[in-house]
């Protein structure tokens, strides 16, 4: 997990990232997925001290799940143990593993996340970023790596640069597409861009919800931020309709910041971030991901990422088909009808380097 991570206003500029009564379907879960540790609130531990000490500052504020550092790219951290994931389930904890992957390795590097859950890991959080960019063959690699090794039912976030849109090359159709991470952890670190719990919310909901996976946002407990803050960031997550924030990290929490990540009273109101549009001119994963389930309905499109007039085209063919207002925009409605669709992959290992994004 990256303290520089940047999560810019988009509100501020007049992306449709307002919150709306609509769309829960973006943030629920799959019919049938099995309960994971990761649909529960969390704290991400980048220093595991004794688990005597962590349990007794996670359990009275109601966490239930902690993610402990197990791997930076392919070296393991010698912190995550048996012997530790042991002492913490004991005292009641769920425990998951977290690594940083830079792409560079992606078999070594998945191998290091198995060894972690071999360790007794529950659940595995991956820490992806800017280092991932144009690095498809890459994450498709990584994720298939991961599968074959764990399964496709053993749960896997992705935790990723929050706004969507301003990271036109970075996988996230891999790393959230069909057979790969079961839920999506966008890094919303309000206080660092001067935005409110709710903006950061609103917008990594908002442009996250086109991958169509759970959404659980996280926070932050370090920079100065109050226990206000932290308690309106968690009260807007269930709000928006996820199962449950997450804050980074542990280390840098002081006792009133603990006993806010949970919200004491349930939300009033459900709401959900309608997912932002996406217009004709557009070019980015974003595009991408919709040819992708456009083909999957039956159009053949370049997998390129381009929203050009044959990119439209067939949109505008989909939205008829489907009973839509044909208004040639990837709007919330329009991607509601896509979700539905399994999407055609493309094998990025066999595309030339400067096919990517």
């Amino acid at each position: 997990m990256r303290r520089g991570t940047r999560l810019r206003a988009a509100a501020r500029r007049g992306r449709p990232c307002a919150a709306a009564i609509v769309l829960l379907a973006f943030c629920a879960p799959a019919a049938g997925a099995e309960p994971s540790p990761l649909r529960a609130p969390s704290l991400w531990i980048a220093h595991a001290g004794e688990p005597a000490a962590i349990a007794a500052q996670a359990r009275p504020a109601g966490v239930r799940t902690l993610l402990v550092k197990a791997a930076d790219g392919t070296t393991p951290d010698p912190q995550f143990t048996p012997a530790l994931v042991s002492a913490l389930r004991a005292s009641g904890l769920s425990v998951c593993a977290w690594t940083f992957a830079y792409g560079t390795d992606p078999a070594g590097e998945a191998a290091a996340a198995v060894a972690a859950v071999r360790a007794g890991a529950q659940c595995l959080v991956v820490d992806a970023e800017g280092q991932y960019d144009s690095r498809y063959g890459q994450a498709q690699l990584f994720v298939r790596s991961l599968r074959g090794a764990l399964g496709r039912a053993f749960p896997i976030a992705l935790a990723g640069q929050a706004e969507t849109l301003q990271h036109p090359k970075f996988p996230y159709s891999v790393f959230l597409g069909p057979g790969a991470f079961q839920l999506d952890m966008p890094q919303a670190y309000w206080h660092d861009l001067g935005l409110t719990p709710g903006a950061a919310v609103s917008v990594a909901i908002g442009e996250n919800a086109l991958y169509g996976r759970p959404i659980v946002p996280v926070g932050q407990l370090y920079g100065g931020v109050g226990a206000a803050e932290v308690g309106q960031f968690a009260t807007f997550a269930a709000e928006h309709g996820s199962p449950g924030a997450s804050f980074f990290d542990l280390d840098s929490a002081e006792p009133a910041l603990l006993a806010a990540v949970v919200p004491h009273v349930a939300p009033a109101i459900r709401l959900a971030a309608r997912p932002a549009t996406v217009r004709p001119g557009a070019d980015g994963d974003e595009v991408l991901w919709a040819q992708e389930l456009l083909n999957g309905a039956g159009a053949h499109l370049p997998a390129g990422g381009f929203f050009g007039a044959q990119t439209g085209r067939a949109l505008v063919r989909f939205q008829a088909h489907h009973r839509l207002a044909r208004t040639g925009v990837l709007d919330a409605p329009t991607w509601r009808a896509l979700l539905r669709v399994r999407p055609r992959v493309p094998s990025w290992a066999k595309r030339p380097p400067d096919s990517a994004l």
